[in-house]
């Protein structure tokens, strides 16, 4: 055999050696990282057992006792399944995402600093009712259960950022809520609008093409406003690039729902319809529940983040959500 062929075939059973070694390392590094889906946990935050299994599809049933319970347990398979995605989200309205993103993430920083989603939560909680605040209280400590145990395997996306997660607290589930609304929340683009037109062409010109507003109507802001300095337009495009950074962008925006009457369905019972748009993403941003615990008896979509079920349905009730768009 020729000298040639036998550097070639060496050559190519080491590469082919090294990428087998590379692939099991990597799967060992991926698979070590899962969640553990069996087996029991003590803990002293519950007020009694709490049961959680999953059926074929991974979708988890929590059974508790009280509410409480049902939100700490809520919490924990939230964050056994999309603990990154809850801190990714939280971070992000906190004005926190460059410390993990690196630079190119400081302008979405500034953004929200500047439009201040914290210092709203951080005055919302203090006014919240006390058992809202239980609830909160109960999921961030079914959080922190599951950062506590799982330290050391978290994620693969932490290993491959190089931090690990905080605690979560309470304020974060306000601040993944606010920031669902802000994904949501596009019609401020149009008062932007309006304003860059008054601001090229003048008032009197931009009131010759806009829809005339009843000259003796109230007024939604004080005359005083006219005299505030030109909106810088650049706010726009750091939310556009936040958006494609995020994987927010696109046209998936648009959800919708329907009742049709009992008496006009073949049931004669009322059929609810909700197709609520929200970008493709993987993992999906709606989490799937089942939930028995206190008065909670429901199963539908939640928000990882988040101790509400925000699509589904109960014993008595159905419901869905749409967003309106009209001045959010």
């Amino acid at each position: 055999m020729q000298r040639w062929i036998k550097i070639t075939i060496g050559v190519t059973f080491t590469f082919l050696l090294m990428l087998i070694v590379s692939g099991i390392i990597f799967y060992n590094i991926l698979n070590s990282s899962l969640p553990e889906y069996e087996g029991e946990i003590s803990n002293s935050e519950i007020s009694a057992d709490v049961q959680i299994y999953r059926d074929s599809m991974a979708i988890p049933y929590i059974i508790a006792k009280t509410e409480e319970d049902a939100a700490f347990a809520l919490g924990f398979v939230h964050a056994q399944d999309r603990l990154f995605v809850m801190d990714i989200m939280r971070r992000a309205g906190e004005g926190r995402l460059s410390e993990v993103m690196g630079e190119k993430s400081v302008p979405f920083d500034k953004m929200f600093r500047t439009v201040g989603l914290k210092r709203i939560v951080d005055r919302n909680i203090k006014n919240i009712n006390a058992k809202s605040l239980s609830l909160l209280n109960a999921y961030a400590k079914g959080v922190n259960l599951y950062i506590h145990n799982a330290e050391g395997n978290y994620p693969a996306e932490f290993d491959v950022l190089g931090y690990d997660p905080e605690e979560w607290q309470p304020e974060h589930s306000l601040i993944v809520g606010r920031m669902m609304a802000w994904e949501l929340n596009i019609s401020w683009w149009i008062d932007f609008t309006f304003s860059f037109l008054v601001q090229k062409f003048g008032e009197e010109k931009v009131l010759e093409i806009l829809p005339d507003y009843p000259e003796n109507s109230k007024l939604l802001l004080p005359m005083e406003m006219k005299n505030y300095p030109p909106i810088d337009k650049s706010v726009v495009e750091v939310d556009k690039q936040f958006r494609d950074f995020m994987g927010m962008s696109g046209t998936h925006l648009g959800s919708n729902n329907w009742v049709v009457n009992g008496k006009k369905s073949s049931s004669s019972l009322p059929i609810i319809a909700n197709d609520t748009h929200l970008h493709f993403s993987a993992p999906s941003r709606w989490y799937a529940v089942v939930i028995r615990g206190g008065d909670w008896n429901v199963e539908g979509f939640t928000i990882p983040g988040t101790p509400a079920v925000v699509v589904g349905k109960n014993k008595n009730i159905s419901w869905g959500v749409t967003n309106i768009m009209l001045d959010d």
